[in-house]
């Protein structure tokens, strides 16, 4: 049994809490579900800016459970990555469990003989640079213990590569569903002249193309909110807004008419995307309209609870836009679909399966 000062959960991250990333929003969200749950888990992680509080963070995330998360210089990407585990050897060997979602931290924390199980983001990276067979050679010893892909697809490449398949829980995100209950129907009245919106960085990989193409045309408003890597076009349609604290993504939900999620094959992590924006607009009640691509289908059927478009094709894009705005009754069948089926995604589903895949829980 652990000693009372050590959780039973012991979870290390190297995202920056001064910086508004999605893996770091994904990260807390699910610490403070497992601890809404009942585990009791504390959360490692560098430290962070001088003028940015925890609580400040937490609640622009709209995270209202009150998690145990400590900085740890030694999780600073200057210190080797052994070097949190070579100091905390002992909190970290008396813990039930330790979770990381760092390939080079769970390379780490495997080299030193500690157990612990890694949830996989993507795996392309560790392809290009030689460490996914490394990771294997240590799941299948077993200091990797169970692997977390965050899609089917992940964890079908994983097998393919020679993960054991008993070992392998997949988990995709999640979504506050509270956040999004006072939300009002689909207006289908206002799919005359939609407004469109994408969230999230904005760049080529993310079907920047596209959206501004759909912009081009003037079906709608466009809206862009997110940090931008590409030069915006002067288009009377498309409105561009910076990113926003985490709890304003609601409001633009709710402001919105359709959801835009053009993400190209070539974005690094598209073998095994689980973006939590999808699950946030299926929770809104809106239409979505999503690239026809592996991950995305496990999650969309198209003309079920989303429409699917090629990646690579404006004109598809166009099309699906076009559909939604001369069929009304499909746009709210869709929305009401997704919205219904966002239910299996909550924060505190995804914790309750972790827990059981990691054996703090059995039920």
């Amino acid at each position: 049994m652990p000693k009372p000062d050590i959780p039973e959960l012991i979870y290390l991250g190297r995202s920056r809490l001064h910086r508004n990333r999605a893996n770091l929003i994904q990260t807390l969200h699910t610490v403070a579900a497992l601890t809404e749950i009942g585990i009791k888990t504390r959360l490692y992680l560098p430290p962070w800016h001088g003028n940015v509080t925890l609580e400040q963070r937490l609640s622009e995330m709209g995270i209202a459970t009150r998690a145990e998360i400590r900085a740890s210089q030694l999780l600073h990407r200057r210190w080797p990555a052994t070097a949190f585990a070579r100091f905390h050897k002992g909190m970290l060997r008396g813990a039930k469990a330790v979770y990381v979602r760092s390939p080079e931290l769970s390379l780490g924390l495997a080299s030193l003989g500690i157990v612990h199980h890694f949830e996989v983001h993507t795996l392309q990276p560790m392809v290009r640079q030689g460490a996914l067979t490394r990771i294997l050679d240590y799941h299948r010893q077993g200091l990797i213990e169970q692997l977390i892909p965050i899609s089917h697809s992940a964890a079908t490449a994983l097998i393919e590569a020679g993960a054991d398949r008993r070992r392998i829980h997949v988990s995709p995100s999640g979504v506050d569903l509270s956040a999004y209950q006072t939300i009002p129907p689909l207006d289908p009245q206002r799919l005359a002249q939609p407004r469109m919106v994408y969230l999230g960085r904005i760049s080529r990989d993310r079907g920047f193309e596209i959206l501004t193409h759909l912009a081009e045309r003037a079906m709608g408003e466009m809206r862009l909110v997110g940090d931008c890597d590409e030069q915006l076009p002067d288009y009377p349609q498309l409105n561009y807004h910076p990113a926003v604290p985490h709890r304003q993504v609601p409001g633009l939900y709710a402001e919105s008419e359709l959801v835009l999620l053009p993400y190209q094959p070539d974005l690094l992590h598209a073998d095994g995307i689980s973006p939590m924006k999808l699950f946030e607009a299926m929770a809104a009640g809106r239409p979505v309209i999503a690239s026809d691509i592996p991950p995305l289908r496990e999650i969309l059927q198209h003309g079920r609870n989303a429409l699917l478009a090629d990646p690579k094709d404006p004109l598809s894009w166009e099309g699906a836009v076009t559909r939604l705005m001369h069929d009304p009754e499909l746009a709210c069948k869709l929305a009401a679909q997704a919205r219904q089926d966002a239910d299996a995604y909550s924060w505190p589903n995804r914790a309750s399966g972790i827990a059981r895949a990691i054996g703090l829980r059995t039920h």
